[in-house]
């Protein structure tokens, strides 16, 4: 079954975590490319004795040069393999996603034994994101697979941002399968309404905090402020369970219009809500300086931390807005803060939050620690899944 025109043999040692099904090799680790393999190309991945030790993409470009996908080698990673991915990760949404929810993760990458796939589902429209050059070469096909496995009526590609950058590969938006071919959509999760542009930020919505939007809501009380808004989901969470008024703060241009078209979408009335345009860095500091105070605060900023090169000043980063955030909560008032950073684990976020309540002289309980949804789930043998965590705290 075996190509053996095309194999990568690792440098001695460096197997074993590839062996307990690690799905990363980095480039590092590798000692030697057979000739004719191509950026993009499934290789067998032998160990420094010969031995096979798992099926891969490989790609030179990137410092991650294998991708590990099959560790039975009599099973090729070919098109019917793909397909059965993906029929297997439909099946798990199927079982997991609410009924009153049409928003969610279809295809979340490694942890669906599909590294470099991305795809959320918006009513019947699946946005897709490929960061490697193996599945670029097979979108269309791809396209097509999703769209029959989950009845999908389109599926719209938006591959951009910095994986794409680090695997060099360019920049791709536009629609690869369908006729109904619309970029605004209106769609559903857990009986609330949201307007989802295809055009805008990542896959148009960020379906990960879905339970802990529904938390926030159910524990926000009074005066909401909520920094890093986007799509001020967490304030209409918080607002349709009976919070008296929310002010939102980003920095984005697209985000004030999006805040006005969800609160619109969910009859929340115009006076229960302000919009603040700015650096939210500058407008926690102006709101301490003003002495102002609120029942229930959210944080959810951008990734801080791309990799690990940057971890001491991403933490400082977290530390410093989490205790500006803090001196904004009234006693005995919550904060919901989170971090998206892949780099960053639950413990140096949870020290990060710790440094920042010494320092603004308050006392901190964690009523609840705050993971990504289940449709993005966590594949134990790949850590680097697990990259959304979050504290829910009671201040004083």
């Amino acid at each position: 079954m075996r190509n053996q025109n095309k194999t990568v043999t690792l440098e001695k040692g460096r197997e074993r975590l590839a062996k307990n099904h690690n799905p990363w090799v980095y480039s590092k680790a590798v000692k030697h490319v057979s000739d004719g393999v191509s950026d993009g190309d499934t290789v067998a991945v032998l160990d420094f004795s010969g031995s096979f030790v798992a099926w891969a993409h490989y790609n030179s470009k990137s410092g991650i040069a294998l991708r590990l996908l099959e560790w039975d080698e009599a099973k090729y990673p070919d098109e019917n393999w793909v397909r059965e991915k993906i029929e297997a990760a439909v099946a798990l949404r199927k079982r997991i996603i609410p009924e009153d929810t049409r928003i969610f993760r279809l295809i979340f990458s490694e942890s669906d034994m599909l590294p470099g796939i991305v795809c959320d589902v918006f009513e019947k429209t699946g946005v897709l994101q490929i960061s490697t050059p193996a599945f670029d070469r097979i979108k269309h096909q791809l396209a097509e697979i999703i769209a029959k496995a989950a009845d999908l009526e389109a599926v719209y590609e938006k591959s951009d941002g910095d994986g794409r950058k680090i695997e060099g590969l360019p920049e791709k938006s536009g629609f690869l399968y369908g006729k109904q071919l619309v970029t605004k959509i209106v769609s559903c999760e857990t009986s609330l309404f949201f307007g989802i542009d295809l055009e805008g930020q990542k896959t148009g919505f960020y379906a990960d905090q879905r339970d802990n939007r529904r938390l926030f809501g159910e524990v926000a009380k009074g005066e909401v402020l909520d920094i890093c808004a986007f799509s001020g989901a967490f304030s209409v969470y918080a607002l349709k369970n009976g919070a008296k008024h929310a002010i939102l703060l980003d920095i984005s241009k697209e985000s004030e219009a999006l805040v006005r078209r969800n609160m619109e979408l969910n009859s929340i009335d115009p006076s229960r809500y302000t919009f603040i345009k700015g650096d939210v860095f500058e407008l926690l500091r102006k709101f301490s300086a003003e002495g102002k105070k609120f029942d229930s605060v959210v944080l959810d900023p951008p990734k801080l931390v791309p990799s690990n090169k940057y971890l001491e000043k991403g933490l400082r980063a977290y530390k410093d807005l989490n205790f500006n955030a803090l001196r904004l909560v009234k006693k005995g008032g919550v904060l919901a803060t989170f971090s998206c950073s892949g780099a960053v684990t639950l413990a140096d976020f949870r020290s990060a939050v710790a440094f920042a309540a010494h320092d603004a002289g308050l006392e901190l309980g964690i009523l609840r620690q705050l993971h990504q949804a289940p449709d993005h789930p966590i594949r134990v043998s790949a850590p680097e899944t697990e990259y959304l965590k979050g504290l829910l705290l009671k201040v004083g």
